[in-house]
């Protein structure tokens, strides 16, 4: 019925290409890739997609993927306390495990355990990062029902360097040339608490290379490219729980090479990946917090081929392909081992198809995961052009997510007898370039079933919940019902200066087994930015000030001690670059400058106020 649905909303509308709304400029992202899985521009775009390009990082002085995607609109980053540290994140109300990530159109290391760690991912050798939002299973499967993050590799022929050193010991350098870059940061992250204490044990090492090349071979361009990031980090567990022993061992690989065929009306593209991610957490026996005495040691290894085909005639285009994963998840908690196979199978078809008022697509994908079964998903949207600036778009579809490595095999913790999550998804938006710099508003909606949540259950019991258990494993118990609306909307440049405004309102987002909200979910966050870019000859190359707001996330027990509940917080960033010769700039920069003090995980602070002074050359 949902599939019947989904096919009469695009055959009673005819639509046109509209651009999706971006906190970039137009002309900084004229081309997309990830949205349709093919490179189109950002007009011919259905699904909602932002995009943060490598100016911005540059600009606004993001350390990791997860800073800089803090400020898109429909997404949720929440740190564990920081530079380095892990961080929960989502889209439109989702949970990380249902965020799909990728690095250059393949997924990213720990995939299959829901271990991708986006709070210590490096910008450094990113040329951009795109963020399609809404159900994405159609075209990329499991794990995209919130939607998709694609971290793309730079692959200019520049090169540059940065210097960094700012408050709570951090030092950063990174070096990129054409075909190499390298990061080294180190942060100690040692900062005060009520009472006078300083939070133990939150350092943070990471180093990390990136190389890449590209050649003709015959009739394909071939792009090879391969990155190895590792980090050395402390754990100290939530507030009043400290421990100064724990430390974790992360170490991220992935190589992938690519090769396209273009003719005057296909596009062939064949692509093969590997990824390994190993993870060692331990702490001393000795610490009275100590609760992984023995080494744990979690490996993961994984191998992707995906093979598609694009064709395009004067007014319509046809996207089919197949996607094969194979690998294996092992998991040492502390002497006892799980190995445990996973293998994903899938082919997929999309049609899009366009008219003198816009275009249409519809598409499904079939998928099998092991022995988890397989699942079909198909989706559909249009797009309206209402004048030359303005149009409308919707997109309805169904999405799942398999069940990860952890939640079926941890030692301890997994549930074998999971099902996949089954989503139905759908949004509407209307945008318009005449409004100021642009404006767009939307509204999305996302019913979930067989959601996978950690439950407490009694002794002999699968999924019955016993508030008085301290024991806990993932099942299918609850139903999630989640709607929002988006707003953002922008300022052309006015004597140098721009300001932008985005705002999402999840008015809903209720656990409905419970009739209670989901955790970890802003009812309000916004982004306020000012903005001045300086003329060329002028000695200020930029500054700015960004403000964010997150409201409350759930019930907040003001009895309770600082840092143990969830609150609504802002903080307020700001920066300024200077150029100090022809092709160097010297940029100081102010994060959390209120120095409020805040968890945006509960029992995890923030450290308050910080300041970072950079010196980069080009």
């Amino acid at each position: 019925m949902f599939l019947l649905s989904a096919c009469a909303l695009c055959a009673a509308v005819a639509v046109a290409p509209s651009p999706s709304p971006s906190p970039s400029a137009l002309p900084d992202i004229a081309h997309i890739y990830t949205t349709d899985r093919t490179n189109e521009t950002i007009k011919d775009a259905t699904r909602t997609t932002y995009v943060v390009t490598r100016d911005q990082i540059a600009r606004y002085g993001y350390r990791t993927v997860g800073e800089a995607l803090q400020s898109v609109p429909g997404v949720t980053v929440l740190p564990y306390g920081p530079l380095g540290a892990s961080v929960n994140y989502g889209i439109r109300g989702s949970n990380t495990a249902q965020v799909l990530v990728l690095i250059d159109g393949l997924p990213a290391p720990g995939s299959f355990d829901n271990s991708v760690e986006l709070g210590n991912l490096p910008v450094n050798g990113v040329d951009r990062i795109e963020v399609v939002e809404g159900g994405g299973s159609t075209l990329y499967g499991t794990g995209a029902v919130g939607g998709i993050i694609n971290v793309i590799t730079d692959r200019s022929a520049t090169s540059s360097a940065l210097m960094a050193y700012g408050s709570f010991g951090e030092r950063r350098l990174q070096v990129s040339t054409p075909h190499v870059q390298f990061s080294r940061t180190l942060a100690s992250n040692a900062f005060g608490l009520p009472g006078g204490a300083v939070r133990p044990d939150s350092d943070y090492a990471s180093s990390s290379l990136h190389v890449n090349g590209s050649r003709n071979i015959g009739a394909f361009d071939v792009v090879l490219r391969a990155g190895l990031t590792a980090d050395h980090v402390g754990a100290p567990g939530f507030y009043g729980f400290e421990s100064p022993t724990s430390r974790e061992n992360d170490l991220n690989g992935d190589a992938n090479v690519s090769a396209v065929r273009k003719t005057a009306q296909s596009e062939t593209t064949f692509e093969f990946g590997g990824t390994r991610q190993q993870i060692t957490f331990a702490c001393d026996a000795s610490d009275a917090n100590c609760y992984q005495p023995i080494p744990a040691l979690n490996t993961e290894s994984r191998l992707d081929f995906s093979a598609r085909s694009v064709v395009s005639g004067a007014n319509e285009q046809l996207l089919y392909g197949i996607d094969l994963a194979r690998g294996t998840v092992r998991d040492d908690a502390g002497g006892t081992v799980s190995v445990n196979p996973m293998a994903q199978a899938a082919a997929y078809v999309q049609h899009k198809v366009g008219t003198k008022w816009g275009s249409v697509y519809y598409g499904v994908r079939g998928e099998r995961d092991g022995a988890l079964g397989g699942e079909f998903s198909p989706s559909a949207g249009v797009l309206v052009r209402l004048s030359n600036e303005a149009s409308l778009k919707a997109n309805v579809a169904t999405a799942f997510r398999a069940p990860n490595a952890s939640e079926l095999y941890f030692p301890g913790y997994g549930n074998t007898s999971l099902v996949p999550e089954r989503a139905k998804v759908a949004d509407v938006s209307i945008t318009d370039a005449r409004v100021l710099g642009g404006a767009s508003v939307g509204w999305f909606t996302n019913r979930t079933n067989n959601l996978i949540v950690p439950t407490p259950v009694k002794t002999g019991s699968t999924c019955v919940v016993d508030p008085g258990s301290f024991s806990y494993e993932p099942c299918n118990v609850d139903h999630a019902f989640i709607q929002g609306l988006t707003l953002d909307v922008r300022t052309p440049r006015f004597h140098g200066f721009t300001t932008s405004l985005n705002v999402t309102d999840l008015y809903r987002a209720q656990d409905v087994d419970t009739a209670t909200r989901l955790p970890d979910q802003p009812v309000i966050a916004a982004n306020l930015r000012l903005d001045y870019t300086g003329k060329a000859t002028s000695i200020i190359d930029s500054w700015g000030v960004w403000m964010h707001a997150a409201g409350a996330r759930g019930f907040v027990d003001s009895a309770q001690p600082l840092f143990y509940q969830p609150a609504a917080f802002t903080t307020v960033n700001a920066y300024a670059r200077i150029r100090a010769g022809r092709n160097l700039l010297v940029s100081l920069r102010g994060y959390n400058l209120g120095n409020e003090r805040y968890a945006a995980v509960s029992g995890f602070p923030m450290p308050g106020r910080s300041f970072v002074l950079e010196v980069s050359a080009k």
